[in-house]
């Protein structure tokens, strides 16, 4: 495996593990598989996000799998290009879980990077108190289509992990007057590599150049930041934004779960 995928590997593992390291959650490893736990029953908030198995795979997966189903929440199993078994996704599949999205691995690297001039009539605030806090949450929670029950948790992890505790800087974009979109630049793993998750833009705010002006505020920082290349796992209808910023496609990744990651609709 190439330097730049093992990258997007680990900063994907290593921003996924503060799930479980919320101290109403749980970071397991064992079997040559690693989890997230959280008492949030809806996608995505447990997840299987490294695997490694040997000896008898379908033994560990399902022991894994019935697990999360003792639990009564809905999961997810994410297939990077270094997992094994090579037939993961297969066996995973036999097993009930349900392929349902294919992510694109990416990279910028920021020497290379030239901001283009100025973000539109869109206002870009980093989230740094309780207010700007709720409004990220209320973004969250509509993103994932959460029910109304899950908010008290969701705000619950989300302060635990807000400014100043968690390596990441979170931003809110602003469209007369209103929160139209979000997203989160990780400094969680490894060093002088950020990545970029949690991006979200509102349907009604689509076509506005939000999510390429939060692309372009956190590839600022990053560059501030010293870190000399940024990461990311993009859905197939976001990867057009960030290959327009810079971003070159290195590898792909599946996420199989229990349940659709969304209802239906874009995201």
């Amino acid at each position: 495996m190439d330097e730049v995928t093992r990258e997007i590997e680990e900063a994907f593992v290593g921003h996924w593990s503060h799930l479980g390291r919320w101290p109403r959650g749980a970071l397991v490893e064992e079997d040559g598989v690693l989890r997230f736990e959280t008492p949030i029953t809806h996608l995505p908030y447990n997840g299987v996000i490294r695997s490694s198995l040997g000896g008898d795979p379908d033994r560990t997966i399902a022991s894994v799998v019935g697990s999360f189903r003792r639990r009564g929440v809905d999961f997810m199993w994410i297939v990077h290009p270094s997992s094994q078994p090579a037939d993961l996704g297969e066996r995973l599949a036999a097993h009930g879980l349900l392929a349902v999205e294919v992510a694109t691995g990416m990279s910028l690297d920021l020497d290379d990077w030239t901001p283009e001039p100025g973000h539109g009539d869109v206002r870009y605030e980093e989230v740094a108190g309780e207010l700007g806090m709720r409004v990220y949450e209320d973004l969250i929670v509509s993103y994932w289509e959460l029910p109304e029950h899950a908010r008290e948790l969701v705000t619950e992890l989300n302060r635990f992990w807000g400014p100043g505790r968690l390596a990441a800087h979170r931003w809110v974009a602003f469209a007369d007057g209103r929160a139209v979109g979000k997203g989160l630049l990780s400094l969680a793993a490894p060093p002088g590599v950020a990545a970029i998750y949690g991006m979200s833009v509102l349907p009604e705010a689509r076509g506005r150049g939000v999510a390429s002006g939060l692309t372009a505020v956190m590839l600022e920082r990053a560059r501030a930041l010293g870190c000399r290349r940024v990461v990311l796992h993009s859905s197939q209808m976001a990867a057009g934004v960030y290959r327009r910023a810079g971003f070159v496609e290195r590898c792909t990744f599946t996420v199989y779960a229990t349940a659709p990651l969304w209802s239906g609709h874009d995201h």
